[in-house]
């Protein structure tokens, strides 16, 4: 009996070890703030691997921008084994807004402007700069907010943009559900002007799936523990 219990705590605490790698391995998250030539600059980023595919969502955390220099405008993404031999954009979605000189929205239009490439190991999801589409950039990722009234010609001038989120779906020959993301660099503006090293943060999904799996363990030992004497 205490063999079979000692088995079944095992696998299941296995279980839980397997479910957890494999929740860190195909996604990650990453923050990065600092001050470019036009003022504050923050964004977040997940990354997400599958087969075949590289799922990013990214977003801007400036809610009250005053040039395009602050708004989010590319990701280079570094993975870890087989690189890519090439990526492509296979879609890409989020809400878009046309921002009038004084900060008033209304909605936008299709994204269009964003594209993807390898370059050096490198992918790059861009809408200015290396892998973007050609002509002037548009769709740059702006924080979400009610209006911007501090928003200059800069940002007026280039509707529509992605307000808070673009979510993107790249198609990636090589790359697989467990492929790790070692690291990201977000760049700003339509240069892109400036660039700011992605930082790692906990993804709370793994967390919880972590917290549930082992409350779980915790909840069938208990179990098995108030069964009646010389109970199998």
């Amino acid at each position: 009996m205490h063999g079979k219990r000692f088995l079944m705590s095992g696998l299941a605490i296995s279980s839980v070890l397997l479910l957890t790698s494999a929740a860190q391995a195909i996604s990650m998250s990453f923050t990065a703030s600092g001050v470019g030539g036009d003022g504050p600059e923050s964004a977040s980023a997940t990354v997400t691997t599958g087969a075949g595919t590289v799922t990013v969502m990214l977003s801007s955390l400036i809610t009250n921008p005053t040039a395009a220099g602050q708004l989010v405008s590319d990701l280079e993404i570094n993975l870890g084994g087989a690189v890519p031999a090439s990526a492509s954009l296979s879609s890409a979605s989020g809400t878009t807004i046309n921002i009038a000189p004084g900060g008033a929205v209304t909605p936008g239009g299709a994204i269009t402007h964003w594209g993807a490439t390898v370059v050096g190991g490198t992918i790059f999801l861009a809408t200015a700069g290396t892998g973007a589409p050609g002509g002037s950039p548009i769709n740059l990722i702006i924080g979400t907010a009610a209006s911007y009234p501090a928003a200059n010609p800069s940002i007026t001038g280039r509707n529509p943009s992605i307000q808070g989120t673009g979510t993107f779906v790249l198609t990636t020959p090589n790359v697989l559900a467990t492929t790790p993301i070692t690291g990201v660099v977000f760049s700003f503006g339509t240069g892109p002007d400036s660039t700011l090293p992605g930082v790692p943060v906990p993804e709370p999904t793994s967390l919880l799936l972590t917290g549930t799996a082992l409350a779980g363990v915790g909840l069938w030992g208990r179990r098995r523990f108030k069964r009646a004497p010389g109970a199998v």
